[in-house]
């Protein structure tokens, strides 16, 4: 028995050495795009990725290693990561491959793009500020390492806007000015290439994986010696640059390990032959023993298929449950319980999340209530009381009414103590968890559920299509980043506007005349206000864009005929095809 003990006691005390990663949930992406389709390969991205996803799971990271994304399988990867970057404290993406400047924005080149020229080079692309807004989501921090700045094949070939500048200047900067937990670094200066390396990795990477792990070093100062560490390697050549909003508390990717004294042995017995790489079993024990979360991902990292797994599997669950919960009622709003409910749909504490919403509501209404005396400075949120149902005449519709459209300068408020018309606990994309984090998103997604009700009472809608509509309304919304609220907030008042008046077309006009409408994709356009809302807000787009001399005549014309051609050959998802295809050029020629 003693030696079992002692045996625990030493798996217990190796495994804690094994594992650089607090109890903090971290999770990362980690790309390596070397084989491209229209370019030389690289030599070194492939080794440079690998490398670096070994050392980042070593640290505790929930890796997903991606070699030689296309396009469509960049952005799946990418949205993966997000989904993961809503329940972790740290999220970390590392890029290796080629990476462009784009009338000063950044974008990192899928190997199946043609890059012919700038005008249609945004929508072969991934750009850094969708990677951005994915760390973003971490509560902790964020991080984005790019190894991008490599001389770029495409810049004998590919047609800039401007004429002059050459595409093989490497990466433009960014401005995190006011943000908060986080950090981009770059594997060169602005306006300069990085090398892709002689030997087995990169400048950059080598001094990534010489760094990143070493113990007791703040996140600032693993940047700071990967600078000084390229600089030496390559005699000033290259020097790396990082942009920094840390948090207010130190960050550690590697803890400073514990020296602990040699055991003493039993003089009475000679020294056994250490068992804990043939026993996992006894790690499994020693790491529930513990009761760490650390230990159990080590098991699970080193032992994943054991017949122990599926249990440490669900402990380290429970345990990242707990952890999360304990957060969640620290924080104690509706917003926070909300997100701990999306996080862990089945989790341990969801009833409890359930009635501390209630009860947060509860006191709501208490301070609202015109019987007590609420403080002066603070107003009650509205009441949306629901349109009575309109009664049209038989055979005929109503009149229409003007449309309720919002401020376009006006924000959309933050943070909800008003849920939308669905279950946030079941919300997966981006559109959901923007109507169910924004309180005027959520009031109007309520006053469109009732709109629809009394158009369909009516006879006016079907379930069909309002489906087909919520599919447009993603499809126009989803892809607009940081317009993502404002896009949703004018689409739904459109919507609302068609339900309560009865007539989906012919209240807004697209940029054209529709009484000369001959085509399929004219008479999409002319037959959806919401469809008609977006043509309108491409034609305001390529008119911004074209006179800051972003975009030509000829560009435009050029992608009219590439949406016409494409989409007419949609059938009956023509009106999709259109919505979605229209999203990406208003968002790429936005400034």
């Amino acid at each position: 028995m003693t030696r079992w003990i002692l045996r625990l006691q030493a798996a217990l005390f190796a495994a804690s050495f094994a594992l650089s990663a607090s109890a903090e949930t971290r999770v990362a992406l980690v790309v390596g795009n070397a084989k491209y389709d229209n370019a030389a390969q690289l030599a070194n991205p492939g080794n440079d990725a690998g490398a670096v996803a070994e050392k980042l799971r070593g640290l505790g990271f929930d890796v997903a290693l991606e070699a030689d994304l296309a396009g469509q399988d960049f952005r799946v990867a990418l949205g993966q990561f997000t989904e993961k970057s809503l329940r972790a404290d740290i999220a970390l993406f590392y890029y290796a491959g080629h990476g462009i400047e784009l009338s000063g924005k950044n974008y990192l080149i899928p190997t199946d793009a043609s890059m012919s020229s700038e005008a249609t080079a945004k929508f072969e692309t991934i750009a850094l500020e969708d990677v951005l807004s994915a760390v973003r989501q971490a509560s902790a921090l964020g991080i984005v390492m790019l190894d991008a700045c490599r001389d770029n094949p495409f810049g004998a070939t590919m047609v800039r806007n401007s004429g002059t500048r050459a595409i093989t200047r490497g990466l433009a900067p960014v401005s995190i000015e006011g943000e908060s937990g986080l950090v981009v670094s770059f594997a060169a200066q602005e306006g300069r290439t990085a090398d892709d390396g002689v030997g087995a990795h990169s400048p950059y990477t080598q001094a990534v994986l010489d760094v990143i792990d070493e113990p007791g070093l703040e996140v600032g100062r693993i940047f700071r010696k990967v600078r000084a560490k390229v600089r030496a390697a390559t005699n000033d050549r290259q020097v790396p640059i990082e942009r920094m909003q840390l948090p207010d508390r130190a960050i550690f990717l590697a803890p400073q390990a514990k020296i602990e004294p040699d055991p003493k042995p039993d003089p009475e017995q000679a020294p056994e032959p250490d068992a804990l790489n043939e026993d996992p079993y006894v790690l499994f024990l020693a790491a529930v023993t513990s009761g760490e979360p650390a230990l159990l991902a080590d098991f699970l990292r080193r032992y994943p298929d054991h017949a122990k797994a599926a249990d440490a599997r669900a402990l380290l669950e429970s345990y990242e449950d707990d952890a999360f919960w304990a957060k969640t009622v620290e924080q104690n709003t509706i917003a926070a319980y909300r997100r701990y409910m999306i996080a862990f749909s089945s989790g341990q504490y969801v009833s409890e999340a359930t009635q501390r919403i209630a009860a947060l509501r509860q006191r709501v209404v208490v301070i609202a209530d015109p019987a007590t005396k609420p403080d002066p400075a603070t107003k009650p949120d509205p009441v949306i009381k629901p349109d009575p149902i309109p009664q049209p005449e038989p055979d005929q519709k109503p009149e229409p009414e003007p449309i309720d459209r919002p401020d376009p300068d006006t924000e959309v408020q933050e943070e909800s103590d008003f849920s939308p018309s669905f279950d946030c606990r079941k919300a997966r994309t981006l559109v959901e968890h923007a109507l169910c984090d924004s309180r005027t998103l959520a009031q109007l997604d309520q006053r469109l559920s009732a709109s629809f009700e009394r158009a369909s009472a009516a006879g006016w809608v079907t379930v069909s299509n309002q489906r087909d509509w919520l599919k447009l309304r993603d499809a126009i919304c989803e892809n607009q980043g940081d317009r993502l609220k404002r896009c949703l907030q004018t689409v739904i008042s459109v919507r609302i506007a068609a339900l309560d008046s009865g007539r989906f077309s012919g209240r807004i006009k697209p940029s054209f005349n529709c009484a000369k409408a001959t085509t399929a994709i004219e008479l999409a356009l002319c037959g959806d206000d919401t469809l008609a809302q977006q043509d309108q807000f491409l034609l305001k787009s390529y008119k911004n864009a074209k006179n800051r001399g972003r975009v030509t005549v000829e560009d435009q014309r050029r992608w009219l005929k590439e949406r016409n051609a494409r989409c007419q050959r949609a059938g009956a998802a023509i009106a999709l095809c259109i919505a979605s295809m229209t999203a990406l050029r208003v968002n790429a020629l936005q400034p």
